[in-house]
């Protein structure tokens, strides 16, 4: 529940769209949706994060620094962890124009040079190889997509498909990657979803996006937490309580009332038949003076 409240206050909030969680970065002028089903890690994440494990870690320090370190401002997964969702974003340079102001020629230019830089890395850590590439316009902005295959000296296999653009002075970088599998077709959807819903616009800076503040506004709510909780029982508690009381004084009364109109009963009942009694005492004693009086006669 902690955790819950959390994302509520940090530095993206619920998403009107159905199903999606909104996320802004006010470093690279950047508002996307996520589906809601991933589990997202900012740069805001906390100590206190239930889900740290599912990407392999316990020490938050070491993701924000290492976040910080590789330009990455989100990283979502799945619950199965079968790929990971991957926005990264850093200035681009004074050199740099955004790809929305480029001619196709230059556009295309430029494209080349960077499958040159992409392509047939060899070192001794990693082998990439491009095994795709376009440029796509999405929303009317341009971006370079490249589907890569990388092979570490470890031999696990990494497939990972990629968008690149430059908006408001930022390199902005969209990717999925999966570990020994190829990306099925729903997962590259679920890429290109969240690219088309990428609106690059100002973004104010919020206290909120500092971890500092999160950490220590975390181990508040945490501690909150379990007092509000008890608060509202209480409070339930004490409701229920004068709600059992009117209920008993609204049962008494309604006795009352009941007992009440049976004694009415009873009492005209016992009127009724005292009444019955005294005209029958009544018609014997007539009889038995008109006999006498027959009597008499007689004699």
């Amino acid at each position: 529940m902690a955790f819950c409240l959390m994302a509520l206050l940090f530095s993206f909030s619920c998403a009107a769209a159905e199903n999606t969680t909104t996320y802004r970065f006010s470093d690279i002028n950047l508002e996307v949706q996520v589906p809601s089903e991933l589990i997202g890690f900012t740069r805001s994440v906390t100590s206190n994060n239930a889900y740290l494990d599912l990407i392999g870690t316990d020490d938050v320090e070491e993701l924000r620094s290492l976040m910080v370190v590789n330009h990455v401002y989100l990283e979502a997964v799945p619950q199965d962890v079968r790929y990971e969702l991957i926005i990264s974003g850093k200035e681009a340079g004074s050199a740099s124009t955004d790809f929305t102001e480029l001619s196709d020629t230059d556009l295309d230019s430029l494209f080349n040079e960077y499958l040159q830089k992409s392509d047939a890395i060899d070192n001794e850590s990693v082998t990439e190889n491009i095994t795709a590439s376009a440029i796509e316009h999405v929303n009317g902005i341009p971006y370079f997509v490249t589907s890569v295959k990388s092979v570490a000296n470890n031999q696990v296999t990494v497939y990972m498909k990629k968008y690149y653009t430059v908006m408001q002075g930022n390199a902005i970088s969209f990717f999925i990657q999966s570990n020994g599998e190829e990306i099925d077709s729903a997962t590259a959807q679920l890429l290109t979803d969240v690219v088309t819903s990428a609106q690059y616009k100002t973004i104010h800076k919020s206290i909120l996006e500092n971890a500092f503040f999160t950490e220590i506004l975390a181990s508040v709510v945490t501690l909150a937490v379990p007092i509000l909780l008890l608060a509202l029982i209480v409070y339930l508690v004490e409701k229920s309580k004068k709600k059992t009381k009117k209920q008993i004084e609204a049962d008494e009364k309604r006795l009352r009332a009941e007992y009440a109109r049976q004694e009415a009963e009873a009492a005209k009942k016992v009127q009724e038949a005292s009444d019955e009694t005294e005209v029958s005492e009544t018609g014997i004693s007539e009889n038995e003076t008109s006999g006498g009086q027959n009597g008499n006669n007689y004699q």
